[in-house]
């Protein structure tokens, strides 16, 4: 499956959606937003009254793709050369999700009345077993848990396929073999109209889904369109004028403040407040680790940005459901997990990422009462210490090497002054704080022992490599002072060696990483410390060249080429995006 960019996401919170840039639907994750994934092969196409031929909209020129809050407009045109036609075709399609239900709504709009060809296939396996049935005018692929109806409406089927679909597509050829087929592939092909709606419900049994379908032929699109579009305003008008108060932002600034707002409602797990990194694009690990999970890590600094934008209830949610399904027996957490708070694939401990649940939940005005989770997570990291008071080896924060970490250790030792200021009052407590007390120093001496080579911060005990995490023992884990010696000797390093010639900053010297290119984290990480060091004129050139480089939607990427300045690899990172957001507020 080599679809490695989603160009536009939809959804409600429980069910996410991915889009090509020619309104191909590439993913379908039910019933949470990141798992399952349902979706191998979602086309459509034409067929002109008479003909056989299929016209994919996959094989057109896009013409234009835009957002309207977090509705989706795809325009396309098939010219008339390619269509031996004397007039072009062009096509419209709006796509969006119900806020309430489990459902996907494409709305289809030719330029002359035409036949909308389906073609569906479904991710199947042994153990998840996709078939297929055509019943109620309406095509439903389903297995043991899920069932996956695509409605038509505003256009009857005239032909279906359940088996063997493949081996007609081009010809659009359907054959009516049966009404029910052990097959993970299945088509229709509608009757020529100019306006089609095409409603894709996703339930957990036979029964609900039937019921679904009846309820959706009953609805009319437009009313269902103008309460989606009247829900997306005033949600983003609340958290924007949130955001802005007084501040003054250029139109491409809020247009990425917009985007931030309206993909974080999108990849947030309502149920538990999970936010994911990004909706996943590599579901067979062929490049890399995959990003559709939730990174403790990550979610202290996207937390920040909720917090800024207004989202703090999404936030709680976070600490207070998310946190107690995913917190160890030893108090620690692990690497990553899916948004419900099921444990993910990983592949080593990090200790940062206990870390930093400790000092997000310092950020929350009701702090103390998660001191049963702060103490429990603070012996567990005292734990992780080793003789010299450094951290145990782990991955770094990159997820590449093992060692002992100047991040992973300054990690704690913010951590340790997070979790004194939530247990104060809590007399249970006495004991750790103290402990907590005679510690912190001596992991203080310990980092300016072995992680300062040559009056430049090293990034870990045995690898002394430009790394721009080793920031993090200033900014935000306030070890060293921002104009402490070995932090600004460290910077200047930084400049000389991250900084590429298309203005951004790589993570660490000799990055090679999907081609070693700059990343958004990286250049705003440095944007933070600038700031921090009193230096805003440096931080608004990073913060302005980001900008520049967000896409046409105001999506930003994990990485910008540093050839083409064009976006590299992950479009829409939810880190990315908060450090956007926690830099643009300090600077405005």
């Amino acid at each position: 499956m080599n679809k490695y960019f989603n160009r536009a996401i939809i959804g409600n919170g429980k069910i996410l959606a991915c889009l090509d840039d020619k309104a191909e639907l590439i993913r379908l994750f039910y019933p949470n937003i990141d798992y399952y994934q349902n979706i191998h092969t979602y086309s459509l196409g034409f067929v002109f009254d008479g003909e056989n031929k299929v016209y994919w909209f996959k094989d057109s020129e896009k013409v234009n793709q835009y957002y309207d809050g977090n509705i989706v407009y795809t325009k396309l045109k098939f010219s008339a050369d390619n269509i031996n036609k004397e007039y072009d075709i062009e096509v419209l399609i709006r796509d969006y999700a119900l806020i309430e239900e489990n459902v996907i709504v494409r709305k289809i709009k030719f330029s002359e009345p035409l036949s909308l060809m389906c073609f569906s296939k479904l991710n199947s396996s042994p153990e998840r077993l996709v078939s297929g049935m055509c019943i109620m005018t309406s095509l439903i692929q389903y297995s043991q848990d899920t069932y996956f109806a695509s409605v038509p409406c505003g256009s009857n089927i005239l032909r279906s396929q359940i088996n063997n679909v493949q081996k007609v597509l081009e010809s659009a050829d359907l054959k009516l073999e049966d009404y029910i087929g052990m097959s993970d592939n299945s088509a229709f092909l509608l009757e020529p109209k100019k306006e089609i709606t095409l409603f894709i419900s996703l339930e957990e049994n036979l029964k609900d889904c039937t019921s679904k379908i009846d309820y959706l032929k009953k609805q009319n699109e437009e009313e269902l369109f103008n309460s989606v579009k009247k829900y997306w305003r005033e949600y983003l008008d609340k958290h924007l004028n949130y955001f802005i108060g007084n501040g003054k932002y250029s139109n491409k600034e809020i247009d990425i403040i917009e985007r931030t707002i309206l993909m974080y409602a999108l990849l947030t797990n309502k149920e538990t407040g999970a936010v994911l990194a990004s909706p996943d694009v590599d579901e067979n690990f062929m490049i890399c680790g995959r990003y559709g999970f939730c990174w403790p890590r990550d979610a202290l600094f996207i937390n920040d940005a909720m917090i800024l934008l207004g989202m703090e209830d999404i936030v709680n949610d976070f600490y207070s459901k998310w946190a107690s399904i995913t917190q160890l027996p030893n108090g620690l957490f692990e690497q990553r997990y899916y948004s419900n708070g099921q444990l993910a694939p990983s592949w080593g401990l990090q200790i940062d990422e206990t870390a930093s649940m400790i000092i997000g939940i310092n950020k929350l005005k009701n702090k103390h009462d998660y001191a049963g989770i702060v103490s429990k997570a603070t012996i567990g990291m005292i734990d992780f210490l080793d003789e010299n008071f450094l951290s145990k080896p782990c991955y770094d924060l990159w997820e590449e090497r093992r060692d002992s970490h100047l991040y992973s250790t300054a990690s704690i030792y913010n951590a340790l002054e997070a979790s004194r200021e939530i247990l104060k009052d809590s007399r249970d407590c006495e004991h750790l704080i103290c402990e907590i007390d005679l510690i912190q120093p001596k992991i203080l001496s310990a980092i300016k022992n072995e992680f300062v080579e040559d009056n430049v911060l090293k990034r870990s005990k045995y690898n002394s490599i430009t790394d721009i995490s080793s920031l993090g023992a200033s900014v935000p884990f306030g070890v060293f002072s921002a104009n402490d010696e070995v932090v600004l000797n460290s910077v200047d390093k930084i400049e000389k060696e991250l900084k590429t010639q298309n203005g951004g900053y790589l993570r660490y010297k000799d990055d090679l990483y999907y081609g070693g290119n700059p990343w958004i984290i990286s250049s705003l990480w440095l944007a933070l410390y600038y700031i921090e060091a009193g230096n805003k004129k440096k931080a608004q050139d990073i913060f302005d060249w980001v900008t520049m480089h967000a896409d046409d939607k105001g999506f930003l990427p994990e990485q910008i080429d540093i050839d083409t300045g064009k976006t590299a690899w992950i479009v829409g990172l939810s880190w990315s995006h908060a450090m956007y957001i926690i830099v643009g507020k300090k600077l405005h």
